[in-house]
């Protein structure tokens, strides 16, 4: 069944059991409590309060509905939509995040009644069961509870091995260790669990880790900075960085693997004004200002501190060195021209030049 005529049978047997409601008022609470007639699904409270009466009666006047709805004579109706839900849920691993179900197998953003037609298919059909969002998941739903039990567990175990790791892991690696753990699970589906979950979620480069790690989930100035430097793998102007924070738009990729992109980061929710970029890396140990408002990472080796301090550095750790090897030296970690090297090491303060032409570290 293809998702336009899934899309069709929705609604129209949706429609067509409810109207099988002999009550004006069931089938109205029906229609609102699903969005079967505008998408938008209504709350108990808010159709209690629609009718005058309370959120308990109105779930009272679903249940018993369904009731009537799951008879066979009405039921069976939905047995072809009920098969092509299930195929899809079997290619999942049985359990998914519930916004990517309904536009999965609708091809319709909310609200739409399409996406209420499936919902109410969903309800209706025993197999299926919601869960409601929670710390650890988004609301999903699945075709089996064991699904959501291996769920469960599978991210528990992700999340201790990450805090363990304190860093991204790659798709491949997560396979590895479910492997090494004698848990079975395919790609696909360990794939729905993840887009499933809160707690885990991916970088810009594909790599899964804690959603609560600034390199996964950015939320300020800095931590944007910092993913694009990772991606650059180079020194870059403050001006520069601005502009690529705008430009971007970072976060969960699970879209690469085939799967709709249900998370989704946008770094330039606000434009980056690179004078505030350049006092946030000027201000964070992460970033190492190399050149005339160029910065690095840190972790590339680049040290901190001012062509004078590198020079004493270097030669503190090297002994004495030719001026050749004093440049080579000092322009692995500034971008700065070699005449700038140059005229620091003629400070006689801090330097000196004995007669092999070699410099040295005043004593």
């Amino acid at each position: 069944m293809t998702k336009g005529s899934s899309l069709s049978s929705y609604e129209q047997l949706a429609s067509q059991i409810v109207n099988n409601v002999s009550n004006q008022r069931t089938r109205e609470i029906i229609n609102l409590r699903f969005g079967l007639k505008d998408g938008q699904r209504q709350t108990l409270e808010a159709i209690g309060q629609k009718y005058g009466i309370t959120r308990e009666r109105v779930r009272q006047v679903e249940e018993a509905a369904f009731s009537d709805f799951r008879k066979p004579a009405l039921a069976n109706l939905f047995e072809p939509v009920f098969k092509s839900i299930s195929n899809f849920f079997n290619q999942e691993g049985s359990l998914v995040r519930e916004e990517r179900l309904l536009t999965s197998l609708t091809s319709q953003e909310n609200p739409h009644p399409s996406r209420g037609a499936l919902f109410f298919a969903l309800t209706l059909g025993q197999p299926y069961r919601r869960f409601v969002e929670s710390d650890k998941f988004y609301s999903f739903w699945t075709n089996s509870l064991i699904a959501s039990d291996k769920a469960d567990w599978l991210i528990s175990y992700l999340v201790e091995e990450l805090e363990n790791k304190q860093e991204p892991v790659s798709l491949n690696y997560i396979l590895s260790c479910l492997k090494q753990k004698k848990f079975s699970l395919a790609k696909k589906a360990l794939l729905s669990y993840l887009d499933a979950t809160k707690q885990i979620d991916q970088d810009n480069f594909g790599h899964f880790g804690l959603n609560k790690w600034p390199q996964i989930n950015p939320r300020g100035v800095k931590d944007k900075a910092y993913i694009i430097f990772k991606e650059a793998g180079r020194p870059l102007h403050f001006r520069e960085v601005a502009q690529l924070i705008n430009q971007s738009s970072l976060g969960s990729s699970l879209a690469n693997f085939g799967l709709p992109l249900t998370k989704q980061v946008r770094l330039a929710a606000r434009q980056a004004r690179p004078q505030t970029v350049h006092n946030e890396l000027i201000k964070d140990s992460r970033f190492i200002l190399v050149g005339r408002g160029t910065y690095a990472l840190g972790e590339w080796g680049y040290q901190p501190g001012t062509v004078r301090q590198i020079l004493i550095q270097i030669l503190k750790e090297n002994g004495s060195l030719t001026k050749e090897e004093v440049l080579n030296q000092v322009l692995k970690n500034r971008l700065v021209k070699p005449n700038t090297v140059l005229i620091n090491l003629q400070n006689r303060e801090y330097f000196n030049r004995d007669k092999t032409g070699k410099y040295t570290l005043v004593k």
